[in-house]
């Protein structure tokens, strides 16, 4: 986690002016070369994943769920006795931005956020100095309260904290659910239409 929260710091830190450029692409954060070739901080229009599915400033996400390993004690103080509960809180996405955290440190996103949509504001490119070989992406979100900061898009993906909603599913993913389906038409709990219609969907991405 440290070093998560290090290598973001030290990108937000290297940077104060962002340039603007055009698509920001995911597979292309280990080519040493294009990676030195993008100023640090660069700011893209879009954001573009190895499945080809795009994102960009404007577009909704979801918030998933904390991946469970960032729990921290809380201690809550009432007249006569106090309880403490434990906070399972979200580990790759923060409350507020950068220039928040380098002075009061990281509020990492609470749980009650699960499940919320949140409105992409800015995709920005990150790394750790000039001499770096690979890079990360910083996604923004508008929250009305206080913006939310993605540390470590890959992870938040992976770990499901994040949800990119046009994402494209797997082979082995649709045939897992399709077998789900089978299931379900077999206990009668969903309609031969309505597995034939689920069939044909999933069918597309099975190879």
């Amino acid at each position: 986690m440290k070093k998560i929260i290090f290598f973001i710091l030290f990108g937000f830190s290297t940077t104060i002016y962002a340039q603007l450029a055009d698509t920001l692409f995911v597979s292309k954060l280990n080519d040493a070369e294009w990676v030195k070739s993008i100023p640090n901080s660069t700011k893209f229009k879009v954001l573009k994943f190895a499945d080809n599915s795009v994102i960009q400033p404007g577009e909704k996400m979801t918030i998933g769920k904390p991946s469970g390993t960032n729990l921290s004690n809380q201690q809550t103080t009432g007249l006569f006795s106090s309880t403490s509960q434990v906070a399972n809180n979200f580990s790759y996405l923060m409350l507020g931005r950068m220039g928040n955290a380098i002075l009061s440190g990281v509020t990492y996103l609470p749980e009650t956020f699960k499940g919320n949509e949140v409105e992409i504001e800015d995709i920005k490119f990150t790394k750790s100095g000039k001499k770096a070989t690979s890079a990360g992406v910083m996604l923004i979100f508008n929250n009305p309260a206080m913006d939310i900061t993605v540390l470590n898009l890959e992870f938040a993906l992976k770990y499901g904290e994040l949800i990119n909603p046009k994402a494209t599913i797997t082979s082995d993913q649709a045939l897992t659910e399709l077998k789900k389906a089978k299931d379900k038409l077999d206990l009668g709990l969903i309609t031969q239409e309505q597995f034939e219609i689920l069939k044909s969907e999933l069918s597309k991405y099975i190879k």
